[in-house]
């Protein structure tokens, strides 16, 4: 009864810790998770918890990149998460009066290691000036 904590979406090679919840086994958070520091001040229920490197598995991760919109941007997006190996899920964009875009995704990822590859490509992106990921 273990699950992954969608707050923070963890992925192997993330730094981890266990929560035991109250009826629904261990909750794994990401160390940096927004929602850590609330779940350390019941330290009884905190638990060190790791990665089996032996299961290859996929993991949902949200992103957000910002960028100067133009044309033919949502493109390039696209078929930079395309060619890194990752599958997209979910997609939405939208563009604000300053011509700031914003377009946040679902991706796949089997590791840390490919996620910050496909941060690294998409920030090489023209006109891409933050790729963050969801904490």
């Amino acid at each position: 009864m273990v699950k992954l904590s969608k707050c923070c979406s963890p992925v192997p090679g993330d730094e981890i810790i266990g929560y035991i919840t109250r009826g629904r086994g261990v909750t794994v958070h990401r160390k940096d998770c927004v929602n850590v520091k609330d779940l350390i001040k019941d330290e009884g229920r905190i638990i060190d918890v790791k990665w089996d490197n032996k299961k290859e598995s996929e993991y949902s991760v949200e992103i957000t990149v910002f960028a100067n919109d133009r044309e033919g941007l949502l493109t390039e997006v696209i078929s930079v998460v395309s060619n890194s190996e990752a599958k997209l899920l979910a997609l939405s964009a939208k563009a604000n009066k300053e011509k700031i875009a914003v377009i946040e995704m679902t991706i796949e990822v089997k590791s840390v290691n490919q996620l910050n590859k496909v941060q690294r490509l998409l920030g090489k992106i023209d006109s891409v000036y933050d790729v963050k990921r969801k904490k």
